[in-house]
C-alpha cells in the first residue's frame, strides 16, 4: 500500500482544483445518525460481519431504494457522552416534512441493534414507528455538525477532517455540537461536513469558514462557493440553491422554501424557487441552469480512476404565473 506521505490525495483541502461542488449532496428524505465507535463504522460497511437480522434489514432497504430511486442517509458519530447501560446506544432519526422546507424533523432514541433495524425499516418503508415511543428521549435544541473523519475509507478525510473537527469542538457552544463522523460521500471535498437538521452538506471547509457559517456573519460568498447542496432537493435544485444563497445572502439559508425542478434535460434545467423573505412576504424566482463544461476528477485518494464533475451557469428571473 502506498505510504500516506507519498499518497496523492483526491482533495487538496482548498477546493481550487476540482471546480465547484454544487449539486453533489446525496438526496434523501430519511436519515439515521447513530452513536458508534470507529471500529463499528468499518463493521457497518463490511457485509461479511453482518448478522442475519442486519442482512435482512439492509436487503429490504436496498430493494426500496432500487424501486423508488430515493436513498437514505446513514451517519455514524463517535461517542462523546457517557455510555448508555447494557447494549443501548444513541440514535437520531431525521425525516423530511411535507410541504415548504425549513429543515428535517428530529427524533431521538436509545436503542439496541434490534431496535435500530426495526426503526430503519419502519422509517424508510413508511411504516408506523410508534412501537418505539418508549425508547424516545428528549430532543435537544441547536445544530449538529458532522465532519467526515473516516480516514480508513479515504485518507483525505482523515488528513483534513480530523483537524477540522478537533478545532471546532474546542470552540463549540451555545447548542452547537461537532462530531467525528463516518463516511457520507464526497472524499474529494474533504474536509466535508453535514449540517443537521438543515440537511446541508459543505465542501472544503476550514475552521474560520465553519465558525462564520455557524454565526451567519461576514462575507457569505466563500460559503456559497462551498455549498454542495441540501439533501431535501434534487441535483438541479441544489445548484439553484447555492446560487440563490450567493445572490440573496445569509437569510436565504433559514428561509422557508420550496425548490421544484419543473423541466430537466441532459445538460439544462429550469428550477422554480418559492420562498418567504425576511419581511414575511412570499417571493419566487426561476433559475435557468446550464452545464457549461465537465471536469474529470478523482473520486478517491486510493484509486486513479476519474469521474465527470459537471460545472454550471445559472441565471435568475422573477417567476411569473
Amino acid at each position: 500500500m502506498t505510504a500516506l506521505s507519498t499518497l496523492v490525495l483526491c482533495s487538496d483541502g482548498t477546493g481550487e482544483s476540482g471546480g465547484t461542488p454544487h449539486g453533489t449532496a446525496h438526496r434523501w428524505d430519511t436519515c439515521f445518525a447513530l452513536e458508534a465507535t470507529p471500529r463499528r463504522w468499518d463493521a457497518m460497511r463490511d457485509a461479511s460481519t453482518w448478522g442475519q437480522p442486519q442482512r435482512e434489514t439492509f436487503g429490504r432497504l436496498g430493494e426500496q431504494v432500487q424501486a423508488t430511486g430515493l436513498g437514505y442517509g446513514l451517519l455514524m458519530f463517535a461517542p462523546q457522552e457517557e455510555p448508555l447501560p447494557g447494549d443501548l446506544f444513541r440514535v437520531r432519526l431525521y425525516t423530511r416534512p411535507a410541504g415548504t422546507f425549513t429543515g428535517y424533523q428530529r427524533r431521538d432514541y436509545h436503542l439496541d441493534d434490534a431496535g435500530l433495524w426495526h426503526l430503519m425499516e419502519a422509517a424508510v418503508l413508511g411504516r408506523d414507528v410508534s412501537a418505539l415511543e418508549d425508547r424516545q428521549t428528549p430532543t435537544p435544541t441547536g445544530r449538529d455538525w458532522h465532519v467526515c473523519t473516516h480516514g480508513r475509507v479515504d485518507a483525505a478525510c482523515g488528513k483534513f477532517g480530523i483537524p477540522l473537527q478537533a478545532a471546532l469542538a474546542e470552540q463549540s457552544g451555545n447548542g452547537e455540537r461537532v462530531w467525528r463522523t463516518s463516511h457520507f460521500g464526497g472524499h474529494r471535498f474533504a474536509p466535508t461536513l453535514q449540517e443537521l437538521p438543515a440537511g446541508r452538506t459543505w465542501a472544503h471547509m476550514t475552521t474560520e469558514l465553519t465558525t462564520q457559517l455557524m454565526a451567519r456573519t461576514g462575507d457569505h460568498l466563500p460559503l456559497a462557493a462551498r455549498l454542495r447542496g441540501s439533501s431535501a432537493f434534487d441535483r438541479w435544485a441544489q445548484v439553484a440553491e447555492a446560487h440563490a444563497f450567493a445572490r440573496l445572502g445569509w437569510w436565504w439559508l433559514d428561509a422557508p422554501k420550496t425548490l421544484t425542478t419543473v423541466q430537466a434535460e441532459a445538460e439544462r434545467a429550469t428550477v422554480r424557487l418559492a420562498f418567504v423573505q425576511p419581511d414575511g412576504l412570499p417571493a419566487s424566482l426561476t433559475a435557468q441552469i446550464q452545464v457549461t463544461h465537465t471536469l474529470e476528477v478523482r473520486g478517491s485518494s486510493h484509486k486513479s480512476a476519474t469521474n465527470p464533475a459537471p460545472q454550471y451557469s445559472v441565471t435568475f428571473a422573477e417567476a411569473s404565473g
